[in-house]
């Protein structure tokens, strides 16, 4: 676990946006040392090899060279990002299910606290996975990679593998399919199934049928009318509400 000294350097090509970030660093994270600055990612590469920093303030959209493209320059990622990010809404979703944290431009006071504060109290790690899995959810207009907390780091999954997110209370869980190896496993993530449903609002396959049940449609193997329950391709059986029987028939076209 890092000590809570934090040596970082920003890469910005917006001079005020150093500046900015600096000034908010020193008044209010007295922790963060800010070791150099660069304005472009050439020149922020061998500022990283040099000064080994812990954290990169990195900004997304820049000349020459894209923030991801600092990324691909190191085969370790093995210090903290925080982008500094002026995208829209979409794509702060994207950083949110990649479990990459970012700063919206301009930046608040509270929310650098709390990433510097998340900095402080993480390992370490490899981050590789996450950004390839970002760097897919920014290209297109839907998400189709999610970062699920497992063991001490993140599991990288393919959306369409979700099978099943099942509401626990304030958690849910999720069955993920591996079709190459032929399994499945359950991950426990600590969000409610509201949460799911408005993350996946505009992926039309995974429809909520139960208070308790998410369901990606497109491992449906069967539906009873009747006994109002759904039999997926690996035989498990999920109950349709009541208040939701005559939507879902709609949906599936009956």
């Amino acid at each position: 676990m890092m000590t809570n000294s934090i040596k970082a350097i920003t890469v910005d090509d917006e001079a005020g946006a150093h500046e900015n970030l600096r000034d908010l660093l020193t008044r209010f994270c007295p922790e963060v040392e800010i070791l150099g600055k660069a304005t472009h990612v050439d020149q922020a590469i061998p500022l990283i090899q040099n000064t080994k920093p812990d954290l990169v303030f990195l900004d997304i959209q820049m000349p020459r060279k894209s923030g991801f493209e600092l990324i691909n320059a190191f085969t370790k990622v093995d210090f903290h990002i925080i982008f500094v990010t002026a995208y829209g809404q979409y794509a702060l979703k994207a950083f949110e299910v990649s479990a990459i944290d970012y700063l919206l431009k301009p930046v608040v006071v509270e929310r650098l606290q709390e990433a510097v504060q998340k900095v402080i109290l993480q390992q370490r790690q490899d981050y590789g996975a996450r950004f390839d899995a970002l760097k897919t959810n920014t290209a297109g207009t839907t998400f189709k990679k999610i970062a699920i907390p497992y063991r001490s780091d993140y599991a990288i999954v393919n959306i369409e593998d979700i099978i099943t997110i099942e509401a626990d209370r304030m958690y849910s869980k999720l069955l993920v399919a591996y079709p190459r190896k032929k399994t499945t496993r359950n991950y426990l993530y600590a969000k409610k199934l509201s949460y799911f449903e408005n993350l996946f609002e505009e992926l039309s396959h995974f429809y909520r049928v139960h208070r308790s049940w998410i369901v990606n449609t497109r491992h449906i193997h069967t539906y009873s009318k009747q006994d109002r329950r759904i039999t997926l391709e690996n035989g498990m059986e999920i109950p349709v509400s009541k208040t939701r029987k005559h939507a879902f028939e709609t949906f599936l076209g009956f």
